[in-house]
């Protein structure tokens, strides 16, 4: 009688990892900005800067980070970056230069959340599952909400009673210890007996399944297609650029709402809630992908979802009370949940996993870019308008090209039929 597969594990792990690092980076962002533009004396724009920095040195870094996934240990560039993005952030909670800060948020700590936890969780997630794979990139997904529902509120309550440095001091710490531990556990891929359940009558993978590789066997292992050949390929364009303009929309609305939220008279606490509430959202989103995302075109899924996204920006051009915000932060998390998911399980299957952690890490720069021009519009509108109003209507006719873009890449068979 066969255990549990490793694979599930897996799921189980890169749920905490995901909790983890976008709880206490992109999930948990607003609740600085007002706080850290007081004592620093800064424009709402300016303190954007720090995700900006983030997102940038992601696009870096992500090529870097994806190419040592495909060719080194998964398990020890994860304990590395975890080491790193823990280290950083206490160094961050201590330190009054700027400019230091920022130099640590765009090197160590973007190079801790792709090692540490979004590329190397979805490469693993690839490598471990092809039947089930849109179900266990959902379920994963979960952590995204989570970082909303568990983090966010408790970064709230920390800076509500100690201020924001002490959170980022305890963050770090915990972040830190924690994701080191789930490195040591981890396999880099499944072993001659590791059987998905249902892969019997699956088609193989692009690349087969191996025991556990040292560094030898996978430095000398066949070469996958390089980043110049893969940055070749129009299909690469047309998903990153439909992928990376939906996630910038999302960015810069998530980013928005608490401030927005606290414009509308709301407490930081109140704000924090609203994060929840996003968060929520997202889980209920992701128990749906995980009964139905296997089941989908996921080209159409994701253009719908991205269509989908059209709404919250239509809602905070008018949500002022506190139940409109409220219903803002539910759709905004429904969907933000389930691009991630759709768009790496998309990429997967298009690319197979031979070049996957390299398509992952030259798709990063692309969401990084147009990441950071978005939350730095986004800022700039409010402190050149004092509203959100131009920057939502942008945000809505963007959408329309990010969707416009996806299904532009869908196969021309399954456009036929």
């Amino acid at each position: 009688m066969r255990g549990i597969y490793f694979g599930w594990y897996v799921v189980a792990a890169a749920i905490v990892i995901y909790t983890l690092v976008v709880g206490t980076t992109f999930a948990s962002f607003g609740l600085y900005i007002l706080p850290v533009s007081e004592e620093f004396s800064l424009s709402r724009a300016d303190v954007n800067t720090g995700l900006i920095a983030l997102n940038l040195g992601n696009a870096l870094l992500a090529p870097v980070v994806g190419r040592l996934l495909d060719r080194a240990s998964a398990r020890k560039v994860m304990i590395s970056c975890s080491l790193m993005i823990g280290i950083s952030m206490v160094i961050i909670s201590q330190t009054s230069s700027l400019m230091l800060d920022i130099a640590l948020i765009a090197v160590p700590v973007a190079a801790g959340l792709l090692g540490a936890g979004t590329i190397s969780g979805s490469v693993l997630l690839a490598r471990w599952f092809k039947v089930h794979r849109g179900r266990a990139m959902a379920l994963a997904s979960l952590g995204f909400s989570l970082g909303g529902v568990i983090v966010a509120p408790l970064i709230g309550q920390l800076i509500e009673a100690q201020g924001w440095r002490f959170a980022v001091l305890v963050m770090g710490c915990g972040s830190g210890l924690i994701l080191t531990l789930i490195g040591l556990f981890m396999r880099d891929r499944p072993g001659q007996h590791d059987i998905e359940p249902g892969a019997a009558a699956a088609e193989p993978e692009p690349v087969e399944a191996e025991p556990e590789a040292s560094d030898e066997a996978l430095a000398s292992a066949p070469a996958a297609p390089g980043a110049l050949a893969i940055l070749r390929m129009p299909l690469f364009w047309q998903l990153s650029l439909g992928i990376g303009i939906s996630s910038a929309i999302s960015q810069g609305l998530t980013v928005s709402l608490v401030p927005i939220a606290l414009g509308a008279g709301l407490t930081t606490m109140e704000g924090s809630i609203l994060i929840s509430g996003t968060g929520i959202a997202g889980i209920v989103a992701m128990l749906v992908l995980a009964a139905w995302g296997d089941k989908v075109d996921r080209t159409v899924l994701l253009a719908t979802i991205i269509i989908v996204v059209m709404i919250p920006c239509a809602l905070l051009l008018v949500a002022k009370s506190y139940v409109a915000l409220m219903l803002t932060a539910l759709v905004l998390g429904f969907t933000t949940a389930i691009l991630a998911p759709t768009y790496i399980a998309l990429m997967a299957d298009r690319f197979g996993l031979a070049a996957f952690g390299t398509v992952r890490g030259l798709l990063v720069p692309v969401m990084s870019v147009t990441g950071a021009v978005s939350v730095r519009f986004i800022g700039e509108v409010y402190d050149r308008t004092n509203s959100y109003e131009f920057g939502l209507w942008v945000y809505l006719a963007l959408s329309l090209l990010a969707a416009a873009l996806i299904m532009m890449s869908r196969p021309r068979k399954a456009a036929a039929a």
